[in-house]
This record gives C-alpha cells, structure tokens and sequence, in this order.
C-alpha cells in the first residue's frame, strides 16, 4: 500500500467525525466510541483492514489490536479478520511456545465474538472447538476437554443444523475422552446416539450431500470396535421405547443405532423393528426382520418379510441381496430348488456377483443322499465344484471361499475304476439329475 493511501484514508476520517469528548468504545458500549476515540477507532479499523485484503498480516496486527481492544462492536469482521490472521500466524511459527501463545488468542478472538455477539454463539463454539482439536489435540488431554465442552455447547444450541464438522469432531473427541478414562461408557452411548440422529436428519433433509452419510459410517465403524455393551444400550433406549409418546424417529433411532452397534440379537431390537415396519413399512425394515428372524431360526417369519422387502425395494443391487437372504432362508427350510431359484434371480439383478453361486454349488453337495445317482452316486460332486469355479471365475472376492470348497468336495469325486465299471471316462459329459438336473464333464 502507498503511504499517500493511507494518508488520505486519515485525512478522510479526521474530516467525518465529530467533535465531542473522547471515549472508547469499549467502555460505553457504543460502535466506534467517541471523540478523539472514535478517530483512532474508525482510522485503525480502515488501516487494518486495507492491510487484511492484501493478506498483509504482520502490517495489519498493530492496527487490529487497538481496533479488537477498544472498539469491539465496530464490526463483526474484527473477529472473522482475526481467525484468519491467527491461522495464518500459527500456521506459519515454528517455535512451539510462541504457537501456542497465538492459539491461546484465536481462542480468545472466538469467546469476545461471543461476548458481543451472543446469537453467534452456537456457531462460533462449534469452530472454536475444532479449532481447538485441531493445534492443540495432541498436546494435553485437558485441551480435548475443553474442545469436547464448546463442541457439545455448540450442538445444544445449533440442534440439527450442527454443522458436520462440529458433529464429526464432537464424536471423535467423546471417543478420544472415552478411551482415556474422561467419559464413561453411558455418557458415550449418548453423545453416539445424538450425533446419530443429527446425521440421520441430515441425510434425510440433504439427500444430495454424501457428507453426513460418509460421517455416520466412520462413527458407526468406530462404535463397533469399541466393543460396547448392548445391555447399556438396551437401559438406554427402552426408556425411549416405553413412553406412551414415543415417535417412529424413536424406533428409528433405537433400530438403525442397535442395529450400528451389533447389537440386533437383543428382543428390544426385533420389537421396535417390527413396529416401525408396522408404522411405516419400507424395504429396508422388511429386511431388518427378516434378517433378525434369520439369526433366530425363525425362517418362516425371515421368507415372509424378505419377500415383502422384494416388493417394497427399487434398486435393483439392493433387491438383489434380499433375493440372496430370501434363498438362505428357504435353504435352511430344505426348499433347495426355491432356493436356488432366488440365488438366480439376485444374480440377474447383481453383476459378478459369485456368492449366489457358492450358496447353489453347496446345495448341490449337501443334496448327495437324496439325489445319489444310482450308477455313480458320487458324481453330484461334480456340479457342485462346478458352481465354485463359476463364482470365484466372475467375482475375485469370493475365491479364497471357493478354492476351500473346491478342496474340500472335489476329495469325494468318483474314482476311475467306479466311473469305468459304468462306461464313463474323463471329461465324457454327465447329467446329474434329481432336481438339480445339471450337465458336467467328468473328472476323478
């Protein structure tokens, strides 16, 4: 900047203000102070600033300062001028003790704006916490603390309108204090649960923004890990489950969190599941019963809901794997043939896809006894190996699963002399029948 600039600027100013006696303005409470004051106020306010535009902090912070101490509701971008400059100061210090000197000012630059600025107090909280975790995390536990503290102020105030960073890093630091002894196992349970829900409404209201989606899957992994106990859980959500006022957010919540922490073995679970498919039903609750009905050997109960989560879904990878948990289910009914009927039907929805393909080929090898061929009753080994080279063919992710099976079925094929005493020679093609009724070449 040019010394004529900034002269011009103060000439400009000394000719504007009025002349009445001096006073700042931080002790009448008025914008720019007045007198004598509100000249030094409203001069140093346009010289720091001048230098800010230009990204010239170490010109602007001699100005800044007498405009931050003096003046502090001149303008609100004293504050959001401040944050920059002291980023920029500590982004830029080598020395340790004098960085952390000027994270102790950013901190102070956000508690002013909240002092004089109240309604920004929900916001501002927020940034200052992650502010705070991010120069100071690793120094003492007692920074994350007091990050925690502003995170969860924040949040009480912003409700749903939490900005994901602030939800993000609340929950991190909850874990960081659960880990280190500061927050025990209830307290964390809670603050999942509400960062949850904040997320879920998020997801809800913002469908074209992955963020809080990508954040509620970190924190749902993250939970799992921790190992928890569903019994806290359970103490948590079934006060929630049994007022008389309780909503289908309630039950969403309290499925879609047991659901995150592994705990769906639990009967609060399988009950607000079935309620809120009741309430509201979906695709995806279906799916929930009927996997929970699954895991209780309730297969009847796992196909009826399955197929009513066919029904309900439109995404065609989605449905394919209720067809594949539909199969399962029916498979463990000894309905083979539907079963494998429902495996084909998730393969056509679900390209290169091999597990569809693993579950038939072992239906095919547990069928041995009631589908043993009469000439070579070994031989249904073969359509089943077949069925794992198909999948681990199509689908690399599966191939470690199919080689084992590979290993373990192709020691009961039929032996040459067996094969011979029958007019069958290697690679001749074979049918297997029953209802499997498959082609095969054969091999020993």
């Amino acid at each position: 900047m040019k010394a004529r600039t900034i002269s011009a600027i103060f000439f400009l100013l000394m000719m504007t203000l009025p002349d009445i006696q001096a006073q700042r303005g931080v002790e009448d409470g008025s914008r720019y102070g007045h007198g004598d004051d509100s000249v030094r106020c409203v001069t140093n306010l346009s010289l720091y600033r001048e230098y800010a535009r230009q990204k010239d902090y170490k010109s602007a912070i001699k100005f800044w300062r007498i405009v931050f101490n003096e003046c502090p509701v001149s303008t609100k971008n004293i504050y959001i001028d401040g944050v920059r400059i002291f980023k920029d100061y500590i982004g830029n210090e080598p020395n340790d003790e004098i960085r952390s000197h000027y994270v102790d000012t950013l901190m102070m630059v956000y508690d002013q704006r909240i002092k004089y600025y109240s309604r920004d107090k929900g916001d501002q909280r927020g940034r200052q916490g992650v502010d705070l975790l991010r120069y100071r995390r690793l120094d003492d536990i007692r920074y994350v603390k007091q990050a925690y503290s502003y995170l969860e102020e924040s949040i009480e105030l912003e409700k749903n309108e939490a900005s994901e960073a602030v939800v993000a890093t609340f929950f991190t630091s909850a874990i960081t204090l659960f880990q280190h002894g500061e927050l025990d196992e209830k307290k964390l349970i809670k603050d999942y649960i509400l960062s949850n829900d904040i997320l879920v409404y998020q997801i809800k209201k913002y469908p074209n923004n992955s963020t809080p989606s990508d954040i509620k899957a970190r924190q749902d992994i993250n939970m799992q890990n921790l190992k928890l106990s569903c019994d806290l859980l359970v103490e948590q959500f079934s006060e929630l489950y049994e007022k008389d006022s309780r909503e289908i957010s309630d039950l969403q919540t309290i499925t879609s969190v047991m659901k995150a922490m592994e705990c769906t073995d639990q009967p609060l679970h399988y009950t607000a599941a079935k309620e809120l498919h009741e309430l509201k039903p979906s695709a995806e609750s279906a799916a929930n019963i009927a996997m929970l009905a699954f895991d209780k050997g309730e297969y009847d109960i796992a196909v009826q809901y399955f197929e009513q989560s066919i029904q309900l879904e439109t995404d065609a990878e989605t449905k394919a794997l209720y067809y594949l948990g539909l199969a399962k289910s029916l498979y463990k009914q000894d309905k083979k043939p539907q079963a494998r009927d429902n495996a084909l039907k998730a393969r056509e929805l679900k390209d290169n896809w091999g597990e569809p393909y693993l579950i038939i080929g072992q239906m095919y090898a547990e069928s041995a006894d009631e589908c043993a061929d009469i000439y070579l009753p070994k031989s249904i080994y073969w359509v089943a190996v077949d069925k794992f080279n198909h999948a681990k063919s199509i689908d690399p992710s599966v191939e470690d699963q199919a080689n084992k099976l590979i290993l373990t079925y192709s020691n009961y094929f039929p032996n040459k002399e067996d094969a011979f005493f029958v007019g069958i020679h290697e690679k001749d093609t074979y049918t297997v029948n029953c209802w499997i009724n498959e082609t095969t070449k054969a091999r020993f």
